[in-house]
Parts: C-alpha cells; structure tokens; sequence
C-alpha cells in the first residue's frame, strides 16, 4: 500500500471521527430521521468506492499526455495548495450554476439539498451522478489543468472531503473560522427551507469575491425540503422535482415568496 492509498483511506476514518464528536457534543436540534446513520454509511460506501474506481479508469501516461500545465514543478505541498485553491474556484463556479440551472439542480444537486439535517450523514448525500461529476472535477482541476504531483492531487481529494465534513458537522464552531472556511452555521444558511443560497464554497475566499458570503455567530431556523418530500429518495435518483407540487416549476428548492433572498 503506498501513500496515495493510505491518503484514500483517510477520508472514511476522518468521517467516524467527526460523526462520534458531533454526536458527543450536538450544537443544533434537528428533526430526527429513522435510519439516518444507516443512510449516512451507505452513501459513504458508495462515494468511497466511486472516488477510488473512477481514476483507475484513466490511464496515468493519458493524464500525463493531456495536462496543461506540469505542476508537479510545484512540489507535494506547493502543488497541494495551489490545486486546493483552484479546485474550489472550479467547484464554486459549478455548485453556483447548479443552483442557477433548473437541469443541474434536478438531475444532480437537489437531493444534497433534501434532508432537513445539516449534520455528518448529510455530508455524503449526494445522486450518483454529482458523484460522477465532483470526482471528474477533481481529476480535471488537478491532474489535467495543473497537472500536479499524484501525491499532491490525492491531498487535494482528502482536504476537499474534510472540507465536505467540516461544513456539515453538527458542532459550535468559532465564528473567526468562517472567514477562512465555511463553517457549519454558514453552511446551515445554504440549506436553509425554501432559499437554498449563499455560501456555494468551502473556502470562504470565493465567496467574499463574488458576494455570496454569509457567516452568521449561529443558525436558527430550518433547512433542507418540507412536507415529507426529503424522503422521496427514489424520486430524486429518477431526476423528478420533488417541490414542484409545492413551489411550482423550476423552483430549485426556492419558495416562491422566497424570491427575493434577504
């Protein structure tokens, strides 16, 4: 087992180290979810094994053939940081658009957006198909673009899922973070009922350039989908709407007197 493998292995056990803390010490009351650990563990499993069966379907020499840029001048840790940095302006731009694009939101980014917890097993939720894309992401933002050291990429992987952890956890956080990374009390306010907006980045930097930034001292109030829809599983892995009985057409979770975000 080399280090690129042990590095995979890190984003599973960091998710049991944040899913015990926050059960030890809970800062927000959700409405509780029958199975909700279970669910949690199962979309782990299947994130996990996408992230570590994509890339191995891509030949190294290709990768290596088509990059743009050869990072790997930059070092493990130069290119770490570097591919980091760019990688969220890659996903800020496309977690933005998915929220803007009433296809994107449907088929790939509502179901993240449907559980009415902002905690741990939330932070895996996501159709498999935006699994698809977030891995292809990754590959094209460090590996083709940049074209970083593997070791490098590979860290860049790890931090983006504790990123995905950190802004979920169910925990107080101070409120200094929040200028650096999103916190979890600002990441409550992008899964607030009926807006979902706000805070599309980890790294608070791109949300303070384009104004999206929020970072409330706490969160009150409710998030993800109302009416029972959070459970209509099946519904969002066939591409359905599930708030358009409630908020008509193209909503992309907004409520209609939602319009106009405060």
């Amino acid at each position: 087992m080399d280090t690129v493998d042990i590095i995979g292995l890190l984003a599973p056990v960091s998710y049991f180290v944040f899913l015990i803390t926050e059960k030890l010490w809970p800062a927000r009351k959700f409405p509780p979810r029958a199975g909700w650990q279970w669910i949690g563990i199962g979309f782990l499993i299947l994130i996990s094994t996408i992230s570590v069966v994509v890339p191995l379907l891509i030949p190294e020499e290709w990768l290596a053939a088509h990059r743009w840029f050869d990072g790997t001048k930059l070092g493990v840790v130069g290119g770490t940081i570097v591919g980091f940095v760019v990688l969220e302006g890659v996903t800020y731009a496309y977690h933005r658009t998915a929220h803007r694009v009433d296809f994107l939101w449907r088929t790939l980014h509502q179901m993240h957006h449907s559980p009415n917890r902002v905690d741990i097993p939330g932070s895996v939720l996501f159709h498999p198909a935006e699994m698809l894309v977030q891995v292809a992401l990754q590959l094209f933002a460090t590996l083709i673009v940049l074209g970083i050291d593997p070791l490098a990429a590979a860290l860049v992987g790890y931090l983006f899922a504790l990123n995905g952890y950190f802004q979920h956890w169910n925990v107080h956080t101070p409120h200094w973070i929040g200028y650096i990374f999103q916190r979890p009390e600002s990441h409550c306010v992008h899964h607030r009922l009926g807006f979902h907006y706000y805070n599309f980045a980890d790294l608070a930097l791109w949300d303070i350039l384009f104004g999206t930034f929020r970072n409330p001292p706490e969160f009150r109030g409710e998030c993800g989908f109302e009416n029972g829809v959070d459970r209509k599983l099946g519904g969002m892995l066939a591409f359905g709407d599930v708030n358009a009985p409630l908020y008509g057409p193209d909503n992309r979770g907004v409520k209609p007197r939602a319009a106009v975000l405060p």
